[in-house]
């Protein structure tokens, strides 16, 4: 689904390995050889899809003067066909939305308001997400185990990564790993079975306050499923109105 390059840039929901990447102290590092071997199996199977689709939960925590840590959810579909073509439907704290992307163009649409906008990014679709969020901020759920450097970039931005065993939870077993820097603790749940697909995944903010955390599931894997190119194509619904899109700069 994707090259095989280096230099992965984290997109991630809450960026959290963007946190990994910097203020990285001098010490040496932690490397599990096992838990490299499952991330790496698991980036590996990633990169071989033709397509797939997910489900995602998550809860994220913000922080409230007045009332601490706020607890909000967020669930999304997620559709992911060759290496330029994507649709995500999200539903949370900003409404009912939906990302499209079919190569040449990014579409997005707000149910609530009956409202779209267009921005023109030929590429790939890791290309696309680089580009919408270091111009306009865009996050895509689940976006850092797409990238092909992603257990690279892990082991040469985190002091530690360990694998702490076998769980089991919702009836299956799963790889329980842990990776940490000075700001960050970053759990992942891999299932223990030919795939080796992420299963969940948390975040636990150190150095910001409340400690929040960014927990989010995994379900409903689909491995290689046809999806149609016309499904990534956007056409404006009736009477919706077209709104521009502003760059972080322009703001």
């Amino acid at each position: 689904m994707v090259s095989k390059s280096r230099g992965m840039k984290s997109i991630f929901i809450g960026s959290f390995l963007a946190l990994f990447f910097v203020n990285v102290h001098a010490q040496k590092k932690q490397q599990d050889t096992l838990a490299i071997l499952i991330i790496d199996r698991m980036s590996d199977v990633i990169g071989d899809l033709e397509s797939c689709s997910f489900k995602l939960n998550a809860g994220i925590d913000e922080w409230d003067p007045s009332y601490g840590l706020v607890k909000h959810f967020a669930s999304y579909e997620v559709y992911l066909s060759g290496p330029s073509k994507m649709m995500v439907n999200v539903n949370g704290i900003h409404g009912h939305r939906q990302f499209l992307y079919n190569g040449n163009q990014q579409a997005y649409y707000s149910y609530d308001e009956n409202n779209f906008g267009v921005i023109q990014t030929p590429g790939t679709s890791i290309e696309m997400i680089d580009s919408l969020h270091k111009l306009y901020d865009f996050d895509f759920p689940a976006g850092d185990f797409f990238y092909p450097a992603f257990t690279d970039d892990l082991l040469e931005n985190t002091d530690s990564i360990r694998y702490l065993g076998i769980v089991k939870f919702d009836g299956k077993e799963y790889f329980h790993i842990v990776a940490v820097s000075k700001d960050i603790n970053l759990q992942f749940w891999i299932s223990n079975d030919a795939y080796n697909l992420p299963a969940k995944f948390s975040i636990t903010y150190k150095n910001k306050e409340g400690t929040p955390q960014y927990v989010a599931s995994f379900s409903d894997w689909q491995i290689n499923p046809v999806l149609p190119n016309a499904m990534f194509d956007f056409l404006p619904p009736p009477n919706a109105s077209q709104v521009r899109i502003m760059a972080k700069n322009e703001k």
